[in-house]
């Protein structure tokens, strides 16, 4: 880096913009693993719940799907009451990113990521109701 004097409003807007790519990210590689486990769609059907119910529905391990959930209450995917320390995906937002969306369905436009096809294949998985994906084994509530 050179010397010269840097422009922080330049500097604080392309931290911003870097912060936003990042948060992005994040929420997407989540939709993806939300679309291939089920959990996306279990959610769907499931009225206000603990991660502990979601977990059991989806047949994953509760404490990954607590922190799969903070995610995506993090990019306001999925809305969360703390008082009853419940989770639900608001029906506008199940009509996007669900497999009942059909052809409209955003989640497989994230599950398509190089990024989720390149972290499947490096993990040993198992396959999912999904059919042909497979999950990190530690997902599961058997691990």
């Amino acid at each position: 880096m050179t010397t010269q004097a840097l422009d922080k409003a330049k500097v604080d807007a392309f931290a911003s913009r870097m912060i936003g790519y990042l948060n992005g990210g994040s929420v997407a590689l989540m939709t993806s693993i939300g679309y291939h486990t089920g959990l996306i769609d279990a959610l769907a059907d499931m009225q206000p719940s603990t991660s502990a119910q979601i977990a059991e529905r989806a047949g994953l391990n509760e404490r990954y799907v607590r922190e799969w959930l903070g995610t995506m209450v993090s990019g306001r995917v999925v809305d969360y009451n703390p008082t009853n320390r419940t989770y639900w995906l608001p029906p506008e937002h199940a009509a996007v990113i669900t497999r009942a969306a059909g052809p409209q369905n955003l989640a497989v436009f994230a599950a398509s990521s190089r990024s989720w096809r390149r972290s499947r294949t490096a993990s040993s998985g198992r396959s999912s109701r999904a059919g042909a994906c497979h999950t990190p084994t530690s997902l599961s509530s058997s691990a």
